[in-house]
Protein backbone atom coordinates (compact mmCIF):
# COMPACT_ATOMS: atom_id res chain seq x y z
CA UNK A 1 0.00 0.00 0.00
CA UNK A 2 1.15 3.32 -0.72
CA UNK A 3 -0.58 5.40 1.69
CA UNK A 4 -0.43 5.30 5.41
CA UNK A 5 -3.68 7.08 6.22
CA UNK A 6 -6.97 6.59 4.73
CA UNK A 7 -7.43 10.35 4.00
CA UNK A 8 -4.27 9.28 1.70
CA UNK A 9 -6.00 7.13 -0.33
CA UNK A 10 -6.46 8.18 -3.97
CA UNK A 11 -8.09 6.05 -6.84
CA UNK A 12 -6.58 6.47 -10.28
CA UNK A 13 -8.79 5.76 -12.71
CA UNK A 14 -6.50 6.29 -16.27
CA UNK A 15 -5.96 4.90 -20.20
CA UNK A 16 -8.48 4.74 -22.69
CA UNK A 17 -11.05 7.76 -20.60
CA UNK A 18 -11.65 10.92 -21.89
CA UNK A 19 -10.49 12.52 -18.64
CA UNK A 20 -8.11 10.84 -16.32
CA UNK A 21 -9.22 11.06 -12.87
CA UNK A 22 -8.04 11.04 -9.05
CA UNK A 23 -10.74 9.58 -6.42
CA UNK A 24 -10.55 10.07 -2.82
CA UNK A 25 -12.12 7.50 -0.20
CA UNK A 26 -14.93 10.34 -0.12
CA UNK A 27 -15.19 11.11 -3.99
CA UNK A 28 -15.99 7.40 -4.01
CA UNK A 29 -18.63 7.31 -1.31
CA UNK A 30 -20.36 9.99 -2.29
CA UNK A 31 -22.04 8.46 -5.20
CA UNK A 32 -24.71 6.08 -5.10
CA UNK A 33 -24.26 3.01 -2.62
CA UNK A 34 -25.41 -0.43 -3.61
CA UNK A 35 -25.16 -4.05 -1.76
CA UNK A 36 -24.48 -7.11 -2.44
CA UNK A 37 -24.64 -10.16 -0.70
CA UNK A 38 -23.39 -13.49 -2.12
CA UNK A 39 -21.19 -17.04 -1.02
CA UNK A 40 -17.57 -15.79 -1.58
CA UNK A 41 -15.26 -18.79 -3.19
CA UNK A 42 -11.91 -19.58 -3.11
CA UNK A 43 -9.10 -21.59 -5.44
CA UNK A 44 -8.03 -23.11 -1.99
CA UNK A 45 -11.16 -24.67 -1.66
CA UNK A 46 -12.73 -22.93 1.30
CA UNK A 47 -16.05 -20.71 0.98
CA UNK A 48 -17.73 -17.67 3.11
CA UNK A 49 -21.37 -17.96 2.93
CA UNK A 50 -23.72 -15.06 2.00
CA UNK A 51 -20.82 -12.21 2.52
CA UNK A 52 -22.53 -8.79 2.46
CA UNK A 53 -20.46 -6.33 0.71
CA UNK A 54 -21.49 -1.93 0.29
CA UNK A 55 -19.65 0.37 -1.90
CA UNK A 56 -20.38 1.46 -5.07
CA UNK A 57 -20.64 0.08 -8.83
CA UNK A 58 -17.83 -0.15 -10.77
CA UNK A 59 -20.33 1.47 -13.68
CA UNK A 60 -20.81 4.45 -12.03
CA UNK A 61 -16.50 5.33 -11.38
CA UNK A 62 -15.68 4.08 -15.09
CA UNK A 63 -18.54 6.80 -16.08
CA UNK A 64 -17.04 9.80 -14.42
CA UNK A 65 -13.71 9.33 -16.73
CA UNK A 66 -16.17 8.64 -19.38
CA UNK A 67 -14.23 5.52 -21.78
CA UNK A 68 -13.47 5.78 -24.68
CA UNK A 69 -15.74 3.65 -27.58
CA UNK A 70 -12.00 1.52 -28.16
CA UNK A 71 -12.10 0.37 -24.75
CA UNK A 72 -12.24 -3.46 -24.32
CA UNK A 73 -10.68 -4.23 -20.91
CA UNK A 74 -10.56 -3.30 -17.68
CA UNK A 75 -7.46 -3.73 -15.37
CA UNK A 76 -7.60 -3.31 -11.74
CA UNK A 77 -4.53 -2.90 -10.17
CA UNK A 78 -3.04 -3.02 -6.66
CA UNK A 79 0.99 -2.87 -6.75
CA UNK A 80 1.76 -5.77 -8.72
CA UNK A 81 -1.35 -7.78 -8.11
CA UNK A 82 -3.54 -7.53 -11.27
CA UNK A 83 -6.26 -9.06 -13.16
CA UNK A 84 -8.30 -8.27 -16.55
CA UNK A 85 -11.93 -8.21 -16.95
CA UNK A 86 -14.03 -7.09 -20.33
CA UNK A 87 -15.16 -3.67 -20.18
CA UNK A 88 -18.75 -5.45 -20.87
CA UNK A 89 -18.24 -7.40 -17.25
CA UNK A 90 -17.47 -4.42 -15.36
CA UNK A 91 -20.22 -2.31 -16.46
CA UNK A 92 -22.28 -4.73 -14.99
CA UNK A 93 -24.62 -3.62 -12.41
CA UNK A 94 -23.10 -6.50 -9.66
CA UNK A 95 -19.88 -5.31 -9.92
CA UNK A 96 -18.93 -3.31 -6.82
CA UNK A 97 -15.99 -1.64 -5.43
CA UNK A 98 -16.37 -2.39 -1.85
CA UNK A 99 -16.06 -0.09 1.38
CA UNK A 100 -17.69 -1.51 3.38
CA UNK A 101 -18.00 -5.81 4.91
CA UNK A 102 -21.02 -6.84 6.94
CA UNK A 103 -21.56 -3.24 7.05
CA UNK A 104 -18.77 -2.21 8.81
CA UNK A 105 -15.93 -0.03 7.25
CA UNK A 106 -13.18 -2.33 4.77
CA UNK A 107 -10.19 -2.54 7.45
CA UNK A 108 -6.79 -3.11 5.75
CA UNK A 109 -6.97 -6.64 6.35
CA UNK A 110 -9.95 -7.36 4.93
CA UNK A 111 -8.60 -4.97 1.65
CA UNK A 112 -9.72 -2.18 2.65
CA UNK A 113 -10.22 0.96 1.87
CA UNK A 114 -11.35 -0.72 -1.40
CA UNK A 115 -12.07 -3.77 -2.77
CA UNK A 116 -13.39 -5.54 -6.26
CA UNK A 117 -16.22 -7.84 -5.42
CA UNK A 118 -18.85 -9.27 -7.87
CA UNK A 119 -20.93 -12.41 -7.88
CA UNK A 120 -19.44 -15.81 -9.17
CA UNK A 121 -16.01 -14.58 -8.92
CA UNK A 122 -12.84 -16.43 -7.44
CA UNK A 123 -11.61 -14.75 -4.58
CA UNK A 124 -8.07 -13.86 -6.65
CA UNK A 125 -10.40 -11.59 -8.87
CA UNK A 126 -11.42 -9.65 -5.70
CA UNK A 127 -8.54 -7.00 -5.43
CA UNK A 128 -7.60 -6.02 -1.89
CA UNK A 129 -6.29 -2.48 -1.59
CA UNK A 130 -7.22 -1.35 -5.16
CA UNK A 131 -5.31 1.52 -6.34
CA UNK A 132 -5.50 1.75 -9.77
CA UNK A 133 -8.15 1.37 -12.95
CA UNK A 134 -6.99 1.17 -16.55
CA UNK A 135 -9.31 0.76 -19.86
CA UNK A 136 -7.45 -0.45 -22.61
CA UNK A 137 -8.54 -2.00 -25.99
CA UNK A 138 -6.02 -5.13 -25.71
CA UNK A 139 -6.21 -7.99 -23.16
CA UNK A 140 -2.97 -8.00 -20.78
CA UNK A 141 -3.11 -11.29 -18.61
CA UNK A 142 -3.24 -10.66 -15.03
CA UNK A 143 -1.15 -11.97 -12.37
CA UNK A 144 -3.46 -12.46 -9.77
CA UNK A 145 -4.58 -16.11 -10.44
CA UNK A 146 -0.79 -16.66 -10.90
CA UNK A 147 0.17 -15.88 -7.65
CA UNK A 148 -2.91 -16.96 -6.14
CA UNK A 149 -2.40 -20.40 -7.52
CA UNK A 150 1.31 -20.22 -6.45
CA UNK A 151 0.34 -19.71 -2.92
CA UNK A 152 -1.37 -22.85 -2.75
CA UNK A 153 1.58 -24.91 -4.50
CA UNK A 154 0.09 -25.20 -8.10
CA UNK A 155 1.55 -23.62 -10.90
CA UNK A 156 -1.05 -23.21 -13.53
CA UNK A 157 -4.67 -23.80 -13.84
Amino acid sequence: MHFKTMDEFTLKIYGLVEKNINLTLDDIKALPKVGLTFDFRCVEGWEIKDTQWQGVRVRDLLLLAKPLNNAKYVIFKSGDYTITLSLDKVMEDNVVLAYEYMGKPLTREKGGPIRLVFPSQYCYESVKWLREIELTDIYKEGTGKRIALSRIGKNNA
